[in-house]
């Protein structure tokens, strides 16, 4: 993906020097993922912090590295690495903090110190994450730390990283040379920092999901691989799945929606199982099968935030969809 991401950067640029619009113009104007992944561009070279919420079956990790890669190659240049807050599932508030002065000072490449990152008080964090954030300032390197998986951390962590940074970021002087990017899956009050862009990681487009399938597959059964997207969708790792599993059986998949759930093998599993959840009430499950039903968007209800935590339905424009038209079969094939 990383090669015709290039060439349609060099080509809108040599177009942009003839003074011409260039035709992959288009391609970009329709490509949902790559416009978040143009705005979060712009945000972190020019230093400010990102929110991001990034629904289940995104593939963010994957997203974020492309990212970080093409903002060590452009100009300003901005070092970054993504962190992932998996490892903290299900750990106390104390092992989360002492887990993030570790990750951010080895980042920052900096000195913990005589052993007082070993923090035993939300006092001691805090005091300690602020001298990491303060230090990290005065390297000449721009740095920015993405940090996803947020949904795995205490939330009582989360709060007092937000806090420490917000702190930060308001009190600093001077050009800022440490940043971050806080992603998860999670979209609650606290889940922001003041003053920030609240970003949504989207699935693909038409466009972007076809190319994405046209990478793994080819293009020798282009008509196919379009009905394919038309029942699949473009939720990244459903169309990772199909890419990687499906050749040979593009036909049977279409024809049989029972063969795209046998494909999906584990994301199916892990579809069903986040159903099965939501299905437990009357009301959401009505709302899914009213969402499965519908030809179109429909308007928002309250029904739909549930849902969309779920990961099986998105809101966009003040409207809602399932995220795939395959996902309405657990709803009316139960």
């Amino acid at each position: 993906m990383t090669a015709h991401r290039l060439d349609r950067r060099l080509a809108i640029l040599r177009g942009k020097r003839n003074g011409a619009f260039d035709r992959d113009q288009y391609y970009l104007e329709r490509a949902a993922r790559a416009r978040v992944a143009r705005r979060t561009r712009v945000l972190l070279r020019r230093m400010r912090p990102v929110v991001m919420v990034t629904p289940r079956w995104s593939q963010a990790r994957r997203f974020l590295d492309d990212v970080a890669t093409d903002l060590l190659l452009g100009e300003p240049k901005v070092v970054c690495r993504t962190l992932s807050l998996a490892p903290l599932e299900g750990r106390t508030p104390h092992q989360a903090w002492n887990w993030l002065v570790l990750a951010i000072t080895e980042f920052c490449d900096l000195r913990a110190g005589d052993g007082a990152w070993r923090m035993v008080s939300r006092h001691g964090f805090r005091h300690t994450l602020k001298d990491l954030f303060e230090r990290a300032e005065e390297d000449p390197t721009r740095r920015c730390l993405m940090i996803h998986g947020l949904e795995h951390m205490h939330v009582e962590a989360l709060r007092d990283l937000i806090h420490v940074f917000e702190d930060h970021a308001h009190q600093r002087q001077g050009e800022a040379r440490f940043n971050l990017l806080l992603a998860g899956s999670i979209d609650a009050p606290h889940f922001d920092i003041a003053g920030t862009e609240r970003l949504v990681l989207t699935d693909f487009a038409e466009a972007e999901a076809l190319e994405s399938l046209v990478e793994h597959l080819g293009v020798d059964e282009l008509p196919k691989l379009r009905d394919l997207v038309s029942i699949v969708g473009g939720i990244p790792a459903m169309l990772d799945t199909f890419g990687q599993e499906v050749p040979g059986s593009i036909g049977e998949v279409i024809a049989d929606r029972r063969a795209a759930w046998r494909v999906m093998g584990n994301l199916a599993l892990e579809m069903q199982q986040a159903f099965s959840i939501v299905a437990a009430d009357d009301a959401l499950h009505d709302r899914l099968e009213e969402l499965a039903n519908a030809d179109r968007t429909l308007s928002l209800d309250p029904r739909d935030d549930a849902l969309v935590r779920a990961g099986l339905v998105r809101l966009e424009g003040g409207r809602a969809e399932l995220r795939a038209p395959v996902i309405g079969d657990l709803a009316l094939l139960e």
